[in-house]
């Protein structure tokens, strides 16, 4: 109950600050201490996404909690914001860099330069290039690739391995929507499947632009969509959208979405989409914190790395067989 009446609180201040290019800065207050305490600066590539609050809440309730001193920016979704929000972090000294990237091509100079300053860069909920791997001390977050993998197989199982689909994609540029496509591309080409895929285009994780795109499709391919992959619930739940205002029943195309909100799995367990994999942000904040906790404990400084590099949130496909074990969700 602790944790969850921090968590609103905390979304109470992401409210008055969302105006802001920064969200939250925080710390005990002691001015005695403030040299000797962890600092951590938070780059969140976009709150404007029902995942991006519960996740920036409990960040920074669990940030508090630790005693470190903390500063939370919000990219909006501008990879040029974003790389000048990594100077600005960078000038602010902290002990880390919590970076959740709008694009990793972007952030590239940023990470070679937080390194050559002094300061570890802990990649989260994206990857960084394979060239800049060497300038971060690990990754954690969803395994976008094994994400889609299973969203894949949901539908291709749903549609038994036949038909064709379109794919609602994420942010453009983005490493982890990326990811999601090319894992489930990948996936269908393992399954040996027989779904073809019509059209993808990147719907910004928005719901309204996804029920834009999907409605457009609609009209250009008719009757011959048998299935939607949203890379995300809220995306799925855009499509559905125009599903039905098209005068489409449930069912009649199959949507699989990804993410396990409180939105996506109502609509498993109603018969809206016919599946979702889990990614909540509760779960993904508190391993990223877990995280850094185990860097500073292991004394780690700019060119060590954590091991295991990689910190991979788990991964379940919800269908409506075991949707009641999840709801009603977290997020």
């Amino acid at each position: 109950m602790h944790l969850k009446r921090n968590v609103l609180a905390g979304l109470l201040i992401f409210a008055v600050f969302m105006s802001a290019q920064f969200i939250w800065a925080g710390g005990s207050g002691e001015e005695e201490e403030k040299d000797t305490r962890p600092s951590v600066v938070l780059l969140w590539l976009g709150a404007q996404t029902p995942y991006g609050p519960p996740f920036i809440a409990n960040y920074q309730f669990m940030a508090n909690g630790n005693g470190w001193n903390s500063f939370i920016f919000d990219g909006r979704f501008d990879a040029a914001l974003q790389a000048s929000q990594m100077d600005d972090a960078i000038a602010m000294k902290p002990d880390l860099i919590d970076l959740v990237a709008m694009d990793s091509s972007a952030m590239s100079r940023g990470i070679k330069k937080a390194h050559d300053a002094g300061i570890m860069v802990l990649m989260d909920h994206g990857y960084s290039l394979d060239s800049d791997k060497q300038y971060t001390v690990g990754y954690t977050g969803p395994n976008d690739y094994m994400l889609a993998q299973n969203s894949a197989e949901l539908l291709h199982n749903a549609l038994g391995g036949e038909g064709k689909v379109v794919m609602l994609e994420g942010a453009a540029g983005q490493k982890g929507a990326i990811d999601r496509t090319q894992g489930f591309l990948d996936k269908l080409e393992e399954l040996n499947s027989g779904l073809e895929v019509l059209a993808h285009q990147p719907a910004q994780w928005d719901k309204a632009t996804s029920t834009k795109i999907m409605a457009d499709w609609l009209v250009g391919f008719g009757d011959t969509i048998d299935g939607v992959y949203g890379q995300d619930d809220t995306i799925a739940i855009g499509a559905w959208i125009a599903i039905e205002e098209a005068g489409y029943e449930k069912g009649d195309i199959v949507i699989v979405g990804s993410g396990g909100s409180r939105e996506g799995l109502a609509a498993v367990n109603d018969g809206t989409i016919f599946g979702t994999v889990t990614q909540d942000p509760v779960t993904g904040s508190t391993l990223s914190i877990k995280t850094i906790e185990k860097i500073f404990s292991k004394g780690l400084k700019p060119g060590d790395q954590i091991d295991p590099f990689y910190r991979y949130m788990a991964i379940v496909k919800i269908t409506k067989e075991n949707v009641e074990d999840f709801l009603p969700g977290v997020w």
